[in-house]
């Protein structure tokens, strides 16, 4: 538990946050959903790298087992897919308007397609494994039982946001993504001081810790190269993307959060060796926790853990907000339209939240299918959406449906049956699917194209 010291600080923080949070506290529809697209470069990034640290807590489970290829799999893949993202993407997902995925894949395939992609990214988009970290950091933190803290965290999370949107969202990461970095830093800056420089600490660490690719092997470090293709499809880069003022914005501002992610990454990456070379009994999931509260002084470990808060919450926030806008702007719109779109926003956004909740208490075993689930969405999504922003668009429209659901079946198939990474399996589908697709409708439109001679 924390001191009262400590707490004070964490409210200080959360106060921060909200009072950040309140000037986007009116925004109309597009405010909600896309910030207005006025993001400038530095809204941008603040956002961005805030919404991307919400399983901050994995990364010390991690370091405690594999040691420096955290690095390999946690890090570089991201990096690489992340700049691919700006160099390829960005441009095109700014200029075509759509306000989410699923609608990109209405405006080029119809609404069969999407309706079945709102399906797929609603599972993976679900803010359930957020709000059971956020439970379990207000229950370690006060003392409660989970099922109050998951209560108490997703309130404290989702509260400053109903009123104003991603508006709102954008200007409370500003605030969290200092207090992720001050955290970080802190937790460094003491191990340092308590323990001796890195070098000293480098030549305590045991051998595994510092062998590359280490016990997971290269097998292991290429599956995350692939998992890290799910950022493709991951609806808090592509909203952004949209709410960047210009594509200038959004390509430049992903490669200014890549070098931002670089400097957050080797502080965690630090900070988890000092644990495995000074405290290597600690539990991996609250490696990060344990350690602060054994280096940090009151108000120092204060504001570690508002640190993590910080970066739970902006991306609970950040999932929880696009899993509303699917429910009411891509699979419920006429309810939408009937209720008006801001208020059919904020329902839905209660709505998602509350579910999040019930399962993450009820059965938090559905956090390992949804990670999963990952692999089908990707599996179906990754290429036909990639092809929405190309000339090959059109030859695909006809033959969306078996194109989003073979891979998925795939996928699922070889999850169950354990027949293979359904990642692999899914996107080989999807590969093979789509080139027949493409070449069938090429084929037959060069028939009818073709003059019948007598």
């Amino acid at each position: 538990m924390l001191s009262t010291s400590d707490i004070v600080v964490v409210i200080a923080s959360l106060v921060a946050v909200y009072l950040a949070a309140r000037r986007g506290r009116n925004s109309d529809a597009a405010g909600f959903l896309v910030a207005g697209r006025t993001l400038t470069i530095p809204f941008f990034v603040a956002s961005l790298v805030a919404t991307w640290y919400g399983a901050v807590l994995g990364s010390g489970e991690f370091i405690l087992r594999y040691g420096v290829t955290f690095i390999l799999c946690f890090g570089v893949p991201y990096y690489i897919v992340a700049l691919l993202y700006a160099g390829f993407l960005s441009k095109r997902i700014h200029d075509a308007k759509a306000v989410s995925i699923p609608e990109q894949f209405g405006l080029t395939y119809g609404n069969k397609g999407q309706k079945i992609v709102a399906m797929l990214l609603l599972v993976i988009t679900t803010p359930a494994s957020y709000q059971l970290m956020i439970g379990i950091l207000v229950s370690q933190a006060i003392g409660l039982p989970l099922l109050p803290s998951i209560i108490i965290g997703t309130i404290i999370s989702v509260a400053y946001i109903v009123k104003g949107g991603l508006r709102s969202d954008v200007y409370a990461n500003v605030v969290q993504v200092i207090l992720m970095y001050a955290g970080m830093l802190l937790l460094v800056g003491h191990a340092i001081a308590k323990f001796g420089s890195p070098v000293t600490m480098w030549n305590t660490l045991p051998t595994a810790t510092i062998e590359v690719p280490g016990t997971i092997g290269w097998t292991g470090v290429l599956g995350w190269f692939v998992i890290a293709m799910q950022t493709f499809i991951d609806p808090n880069f592509f909203v952004r993307t949209v709410a960047a003022a210009d594509h200038r914005v959004a390509r430049r501002g992903l490669a200014i959060s890549v070098l931002c992610w670089i400097i957050f990454d080797s502080m965690q990456l630090l900070a988890g060796l000092y644990i495995v070379a000074y405290a290597p009994s600690s539990e991996p999931t609250s490696s990060y926790l344990s350690f602060a509260g054994s280096v940090l002084p009151p108000l120092a470990n204060g504001v570690f853990f508002a640190s993590l808060l910080a970066a739970v919450m902006s991306t609970l926030d950040g999932y929880a907000l696009s899993s509303a806008t699917m429910l009411a702007h891509d699979i419920a719109p006429r309810t939408s339209e009937r209720l008006g779109k801001v208020q059919s926003y904020r329902l839905a956004l209660v709505l998602v939240t509350i579910a999040g909740a019930v399962i993450a208490y009820i059965v938090p075993s559905i956090i390992d299918i949804i990670f999963y689930s990952g692999s089908i969405a990707v599996s179906a999504i990754l290429v036909p959406l990639v092809i929405s922003y190309t000339k090959l668009r059109a030859g695909l429209r006809r033959y969306i449906v078996p194109t989003l659901l073979a891979p998925a079946v795939a996928a699922m198939i070889s999850l169950v049956g354990k027949l293979g990474e359904p990642i692999f399996v899914g996107l080989t589908t999807s590969v093979i699917i789509t080139g027949l697709a493409l070449l069938h409708e090429r084929t037959t439109k060069t028939t009818r194209d073709t003059p019948y001679s007598v």
